[in-house]
């Protein structure tokens, strides 16, 4: 699944894993399901095979949300066969259980078949098989469709809902004869029926590999479809297979990108994973409703409309990318959580770090121009550093129990913090080494489950290297270090430089206590120098001090610099006269160092100031380096992090954050002048990402001439001139617009006209997003109140993008943040009821409101809030075991709160008197 809730996060637990009674194993399910679009319940008949495995009078499976109307049991023993009816059926629904009593035993070593009849409800939580609305010429119509992970198969059918306890499926849906159905497997039998009264049909899919229940899928709507193929050239059992993309009628056209994406991205992993994709066909479909970004169900991928549809005429560059992106994770799944899937949720890692690593692989074998692998380090590296630095954090490998626990882990650190040490782990091996170990891992665990342990052995077994050693504390542990250079001499006899060095456990709020610094990682170091800029040497820091002696020299442009290329997972805290150095040399020459590098010193600079490990003047003053610097991922992330000090010292005095602002200005007017404001056909990607990057940069430091520019083109766009803005600088005029208004009723109508109209998904979202910019008291209330948790017009999965809006990119921040933690409390109760099933989006819902604040006063209050001031203790009681389905989302968004808040009190100041000398 590629889930892309910002504050999603994980609760660590000691407890027993709710588990089911493994007296039975289930083997083949027999399901058929028709569907109500109407009264939104529909009516289900499943037949699961069994193996029986310990003489038991009752048989216990999950079930939720679903009403039993009849059961019974067939069982073979000895050559006989028995029916029995249950005397008793119960569902528990906190446990999500249901539970058939039998009255007489079912003997072990019985084969055995439960018929159950049921009915369940298409609800419009996004879970289980739910319902999805649209508007088609005015009419409100819908579509029904499913999205099972992690723990909501149970909603559609009573099963066995672990991912170990895999079975085939036959699936059959009734359906309106005007409606397609799909499932896993391509169509077996389509004829048309009579079920009580009603004219459908009967639509039978051929039976699917064996496979976890979270991976099962189906969908039903009006739909249309354009196809393609893929026709994989290895391995020798590969064949062609047809790949389709459907949507809502009218869409298709928009899924061209993504099916051409889709079809070379099945080519690539069959033949780098020396394994044919298993099924027959694979479909992508659209969903207007979706609380995920996608997800990877066997053969059928759904996705929400924004990482699926894309018009080059109307759609921006960072929307393609991401695109190719997502296609290429879920993708990935087929083989990684499909093929072979974790053994436990504990190793969700397992699915989702490598979808993420292998979904990076594949964009960059189909656009190596867009160089995505140094664009990981400021997004995916980036955020799987930014919550791991965190004491509330969880290790990689991380036991949990519940259906609320299993869901909160699908964060940054299974995904993000997964794929970056898969990424140092490939490097450390080779990358041939890896792929030979991957494919090794797939083949002898396909159709099964599998855990980290065998992962380990695959990649020991190919490279001879110690992998368990070498990964356990980076999947097992919590945390990552930073390396501190504590000494350097250099031997200009044996021209040798060494270093003194020491590993501990890097926190972003720099409060280190010696008993949580027990940890000791085995460190890729990567050494270059000005004599091997581009060859590193290779060591590895397994101690907590070690010393690491390297080729050198007294030359004048001599320079030394840890962890090339910024593969390893970890920080490197430098002197204030070594960080001087590194900086003079890329003032000196830009391209001393690779992107890479520059990246991650600069990344590291500004770390080490959050932590009080290094000055933020000095991190400040590093800026000052990069005036040369004309590669779009560097420039990214120097405005990323110019934008974080802004955003944390916006209750400084004005002068404070206009100084700030006029570094920002001094770094990327001039680019603008250079760059301009058109996007020429046929431009290279990372271009048009340039161009938007610094037009938006200059526009966010005040800068007058770009925010004239742009307020000048929105009006021609919205007096009907489309050229006036292109895609990529849309969603930026809406915003800047908005932020400097003086006609805010009439701009923001035109924006939320937009956001109602514009063709595409990301467009739409572009001008939702931007509504949260607005300068107008009433209008900004507006957002907050009415469109917010305006069902009709914001989409709840959607109801997000103004908020974040306000928070990041209103010009009152001192105001709006506040009125948004109101927000999130005054409507606390709505929110659990709308978002409780979803809980990535119900965590965002709450902690947008109080995430980018900074303060003491700030953080007294949500405490006061989550510990329940004020209520009763049995509203106390009630809000508790609320916190639990997001518990450990806040504790981190709390932490990153109070992180800023020292960092500002410590550093205030410095800052300031820096600022005014500038």
């Amino acid at each position: 699944m590629c889930c892309l809730h910002e504050h999603a996060g994980a609760g660590v637990t000691n407890s027993p894993r709710e588990v089911l009674p493994a007296t039975v194993k289930p083997v083949h399910y027999h399901l058929e399901i028709t569907p109500d679009l109407k009264t939104f319940k529909f009516k289900g008949v499943v037949d699961i095979e069994l193996k029986v495995n310990e003489t038991i009078k009752e048989i216990v499976l999950n079930a939720n949300e679903l009403e039993v109307n009849s059961a019974s049991v067939t069982f073979t023993h000895t050559k006989t066969t028995t029916t029995l009816t249950p005397t008793s059926i119960s569902l528990d629904k906190s446990a999500e259980t249901l539970t058939l009593a039998f009255p007489h035993e079912i003997p072990a070593g019985s084969t055995a078949t439960l018929h159950i009849v049921y009915t369940g409800i298409h609800n419009d939580a996004m879970a289980g098989f739910y319902r999805s609305s649209y508007t088609e010429n005015g009419e409100k119509k819908h579509m029904v469709v499913t999205q099972f992970e992690a723990t909501d198969a149970r909603r559609a059918l009573p099963c066995w809902d672990e991912p170990n306890l895999k079975a085939t499926f036959d699936v059959t849906l009734n359906i309106d004869r005007a409606l397609t159905a799909l499932s896993n497997m391509d169509v077996k039998e389509e004829k048309d029926t009579e079920i009580d009264g009603l004219q459908l049909k009967t639509v039978k899919f051929n039976t699917t590999p064996i496979m976890s229940t979270y991976l099962l899928a189906m969908a039903v709507g009006d739909l249309e479809y354009i196809e393609t193929s893929a026709n994989p050239t290895a391995p020798s059992d590969a064949k062609p297979l047809t790949v389709r993309v459907y949507t809502l009628k009218g869409h298709k056209e928009q899924g061209r990108f993504a099916l051409d994406v889709c079809a070379r991205t099945l080519e690539f992993f069959s033949e780098y994973f020396d394994i044919a994709y298993p099924l027959p066909k694979m479909d992508l479909i659209a969903i207007p409703d979706f609380s995920a970004g996608a997800m990877e169900n066997w053969g059928l991928v759904t996705y929400r409309e924004v990482y699926l549809l894309f018009d080059e005429k109307v759609s921006s560059a960072k929307a393609k990318q991401r695109i190719a992106y997502v296609v290429g994770h879920e993708l990935a799944h087929q083989w990684f959580g499909n093929l072979v899937t974790m053994d436990w949720w504990s190793e969700l890692w397992l699915n989702e770090g490598f979808a993420t690593f292998v979904g990076w692989l594949a964009v960059d074998n189909l656009f190596p121009e867009w160089r995505v692998w140094t664009q990981f380090l400021i997004d995916d590296y980036t955020r799987g550093k930014d919550l791991d630095a965190l004491r509330s954090s969880h290790p990689i490998d991380v036991d949990v129990k519940s259906p609320a626990e299993i869901t909160q882990i699908f964060d940054a650190i299974s995904y993000c913090k997964g794929a970056s040490v898969i990424r140092m782990l490939c490097a450390f091996l080779g990358e041939e080494n890896f792929k030979l170990g991957t494919r090794a891992y797939l083949k002898k665990h396909k159709f099964s489950n599998a855990t980290t342990k065998d992962l380990w052995h695959a990649y020991t077994a190919q490279s001879n290297q110690d992998v368990a050693t070498f990964m356990h504390a980076w999947t097992r542990d919590v945390g990552y270090p930073v390396i501190e250079v504590l000494d350097e001499k250099y031997d200009e006899e044996k021209k040798e430089m060494t270093l003194k060095l020491k590993q501990s456990r890097y926190l972003s709020s720099g409060d280190l206590k010696a008993d949580e610094d027990v940890t000791t990682w085995w460190v890729p170091l990567g050494i270059v120098t000005h004599l091997n800029p581009r060859a590193p040497s290779q060591h590895i820091l397994s101690q907590k001090e070690d010393t690491v002696t390297f080729p050198y020299d007294s030359a004048s442009n001599a320079y030394w610099k840890l962890n090339f290329s910024t593969t390893g997972f970890y920080r490197v805290r430098l002197s204030e006269k070594q960080l001087s150095s590194l900086a003079s040399v890329i003032k000196t020459n830009i391209d001393t160092l690779t992107t890479e590098d520059r990246v991650g010193v600069l990344a590291d600079a500004f770390a080490l100031a959050l932590a009080g490990y290094g000055s933020t003047v000095g991190a400040l003053e590093l800026l000052k380096s990069f005036e040369a610097e004309e590669d779009y991922i560097v420039l990214d992330e120097l405005a990323n992090r110019l934008k974080t000090v802004i955003a944390a010292w916006y209750r400084e005095p004005k002068d404070v954050s206009d100084g700030l602002k006029k570094i920002m200005r001094q770094l990327f007017a001039p680019k603008v002048t250079s760059y301009g404001y058109e996007y020429p056909a046929n431009e290279d990607h990372l271009t048009s990402l340039k161009r938007t990057l610094v037009i938006e940069s200059a526009a966010s430091a005040d800068e007058p001439s770009v925010i004239a520019e742009l307020q000048s083109r929105f009006k021609a766009f919205m007096g009907g001139d489309d050229s006036a803005l292109p895609p990529n600088l849309r969603g930026v005029a809406y915003r800047v617009t908005l932020q400097h208004t003086q006609n805010p009723t009439e701009d923001f109508e035109a924006v939320m006209k937009t956001y109602k109209t514009a063709s595409t998904a990301d467009q739409r979202l572009a001008a939702l997003y931007a509504l949260g910019a607005v300068n107008d008291p009433a209008l900004i209330n507006r957002v907050v109140n009415e469109v917010t948790l305006d069902t009709e017009l914001v989409r709840p999965q959607d109801a997000f993008y103004p908020l974040r809006g306000l928070s990041k990119e209103n010009p009152s921040p001192s105001t709006v943040r506040p009125q948004l933690w109101e927000f999130s409390t005054s409507n606390w109760t709505v929110l659990h009821e709308r978002y409780g099933p979803t809980l990535g989006l119900l965590a965002a819902m709450l902690t947008v409101g109080f995430a980018d604040q900074v303060g003491q006063d700030v953080i007294a209050k949500v405490e006061a809030w989550l510990a329940g001031e004020g209520l009763t203790e049995e509203e106390k009681a009630k809000r508790n075991e609320q916190m639990k389905l997001v518990k450990m989302p806040v504790e981190q968004s709390l932490e990153k709160v109070r992180g800023v808040t020292r960092w500002v009190e410590r550093e205030r100041e410095s800052v300031k008197e820096w600022v005014a000398k500038q």
